[in-house]
Order: C-alpha cells, then structure tokens, then sequence
C-alpha cells in the first residue's frame, strides 16, 4: 500500500486522531456554524463555536474505526433521505453478491450526494460501503479532505503538471482501483470528470482507459471482466443545485468562461446534500461481460446502460415541451404551475439553460436509444 500513501482512504488507526483534530478545527466550525445557524452566529459566533465544537466531541466519542464513522454518516444519510426526498427506491441490488467486489460507474449530478445514496443504499442491503473516487480539485480546505478521506474516499490527481506526472497519476490511480478490486474492495467513479451540469450523461473513454492501465499488457475485454463493472443510474427528479448550474452553463455559453467564486465547490456540496430532490430512484444494471475491443465500446456500454435505466420525471417532459413551444400539455395544470414557480426561481437570463438541463435527459435517451424513447413517459 506504500505506493498509494497519498491518495488512499484512512486507515483504521487514524480514525480517533483525525475526528479529534476535526472536532477542534476551526475552518469546519465556523463553515457549519454559519451554514446551521446564520443568525445566531452573526450574534453570538463565540457561543455558538463552544456549543458545536462540544457536540461534535460528543458524536464521535467511541468511534475509532472506518466502519463506526460510516455508521455514525449513516443516520445523517437516513436524515437527509427522509427530509430531501418524497420517495427513495433503489433496484438492482439484489444481484450483487454478498463479499465480492465492483467497480461502480454512475451517472454524475451531485457532488457527495450521488455516492452517498450507493452507500445508503448498499447499507441497507447490509452490502459493504464503497471507496469514493474524488477529483483532487475538489479539496480546497483540510477538513473536507479529512472528512472524505474518513468516509473511504480517495483521491484522483487531475492537478498533476506535465505528461509525465498525468500519465503517472492515471496509472496510480488505475493500480488503486484494481488493488482495490482484489482486496475485497468496493468503488465508486463518476462516467467523466466532473458533474454532468447540462443533463447529459456521457462516459468519457479516458476513464475507461484509466481503469486498464494496471492491465495494459492483458487483451480489453479480460482487464473489463476482472474489474467486476456495473453501470449505475442516479435519478433526481429535482437538482437543488439547477440554478447554480444554469448559471454556471450560461456565463459559459454568454461569456466564454466561468470563475467559481472561493467556497462555491462546498455550497455546491451542502445544498446538494440537503436539498429537495423529490422522488430519487437508483438503477444497477448487468455486470459488464462483452468481447470488448475498444475503450469506446465499453465507453458506449455503460451509456446505455445507464441511459436506459435513468428515471424520467414530469419536470423533463415539460422542460422539453417548453423549449419546442408546445405548451403545457405534457403534465397536469397544477404540475404545470408548480413547475413554473420553480422555473422563476432562476434569473430570467438563464433560466433556458435551465430548461435545457432537465430535457436533455429526454434528448440523450433518444440520441442513445432511439426516438422511439422520446416518447416514454416512464
């Protein structure tokens, strides 16, 4: 494990040490106290510091492992499933079997969200947790990179200067992941790096290419199988970060960039975590098993797959409707105007984009599919 020292999960051993110095830390006590409680920390920062830091000695007193940190996230994760959705159903996860371990490729939405609903999920089917692969771009502070590293998550260098060093990067994190296969050791991936901010859900090759460089010198197909594949569909019926998106997609499509303001990766993290989703339904699909000759076959596989296994909701009909101009045909009128009030949630300016980031899923669904799809209504 030498070779993957700085970029691996903690260990056990370093639990109690790590919660100790969080519980302590001062960056994370003023982001929650200012996140939980605004106007009480605008009034009484000093009190409010002393209180949280107190209780967060308190949760974590008798955790001093991997598995009783999780168990504590756990609450947490059936705490913001009960208050951030209107129904949470998951399908699939009956044909994992029991000790062995995958390779999880998802659709990617939500920053933390989207692993922690496989984790929650897999909880509850009494199936162990997964190791979470985060872009190293995401660590801004070092309470988030303990806390990740304390929820099983480890770290893909996307920073790393030069050919030399990405290309030494890809194969670290290769020889990680299927380490980690070997050993009993569940993973979750995003299909590409990034969020999908548009609603389009598209696996990049490069990462079906990252994941057989350990396997370089074994034929595609073989280096597939070994990894245990298996696509994973995350639908939100609602995005509680839309409107950052739109926002972000539009200065990009007006203006030619966007620079992300400090600490807008962690406000992306809370609100999406604690949001309103509405219904959130998580799909497995089939194990990958097929004569693969390329990485862009794979790369296409896992499209389908996860395309067709994606939830479309009322919300992604009319954003389409919407865009074509034909009304509000496509859902109740009630529907219609709660819709509506939450399309105006979102400056005028962007709020086409908006629309375009709930009816791609549609368009992607037929681009991928076939026409045919446009027409299910799910």
């Amino acid at each position: 494990m030498s070779d993957f020292e700085d970029i691996r999960p903690y260990h056990d051993h370093e639990v109690s040490g790590a919660l100790e110095q969080l519980a302590v830390d001062p960056e994370l006590i003023d982001f929650l106290s200012g996140w939980l409680a605004p106007r009480t920390y605008r009034i009484f920062p000093g009190l409010l510091r002393s209180g949280l830091s107190w209780y967060l000695k308190r949760s974590i007193r008798g955790v001093n492992d991997i598995a009783g940190f999780q168990n504590v996230v756990a609450a947490y994760a059936l705490k913001l499933v009960r208050e951030g959705t209107t129904e949470f159903s998951y399908e699939g996860f009956d044909r994992l079997v029991p000790g062995k371990a995958y390779l999880f490729i998802s659709n990617h939405r939500d920053i933390a969200g989207d692993s922690m609903l496989l984790d929650y999920a897999l909880y509850l089917n009494d199936l162990h947790t997964v190791r979470i692969a985060i872009g190293d771009n995401l660590v801004q502070r070092e309470f988030a990179t303990s806390l990740m590293r304390l929820n099983k998550g480890f770290f893909i260098k996307r920073s790393a200067g030069g050919p030399r060093k990405a290309y030494a990067a890809l194969l670290q994190s290769s020889q990680y992941i299927k380490h980690s296969i070997e050993t009993g050791n569940s993973i979750w991936i995003a299909q590409s790096e990034g969020r999908s901010k548009d609603g389009l859900d598209v696996t990049d090759p490069a990462i079906i290419k990252m994941f057989v460089l350990a396997d370089r010198k074994k034929p595609l197909a073989e280096a597939i199988r070994d990894l245990n594949i298996v696509p994973l569909s995350i639908s939100y019926e609602f995005d509680p970060c839309d409107v950052l998106k739109a926002t972000e997609v539009g200065r990009i499509a007006k203006e030619g960039g966007y620079e992300k303001p400090p600490g807008e990766d962690l406000l992306s993290l809370v609100r999406g975590l604690s949001g309103k989703k509405g219904r959130v339904i998580l799909r497995l699909g089939e194990e990958l098993n097929g004569d693969f000759e390329t990485p862009e076959e794979v790369a296409a596989e896992v499209d389908r797959q996860i395309i067709g296994n994606l939830e479309l909701f009322p919300v992604n009909h009319w954003a389409l409707a919407k865009l074509q101009g034909e009304g509000e045909t496509v859902v109740s009128k009630q529907d219609a105007l709660e819709l509506t009030q939450r399309l105006k949630t979102c400056p005028p300016e962007y709020r086409s984009f908006w629309l375009q980031m709930y009816a791609n899923p549609v368009l992607n669904r037929a681009r991928i599919l076939g026409e045919a799809s446009v027409e299910d209504t799910d």
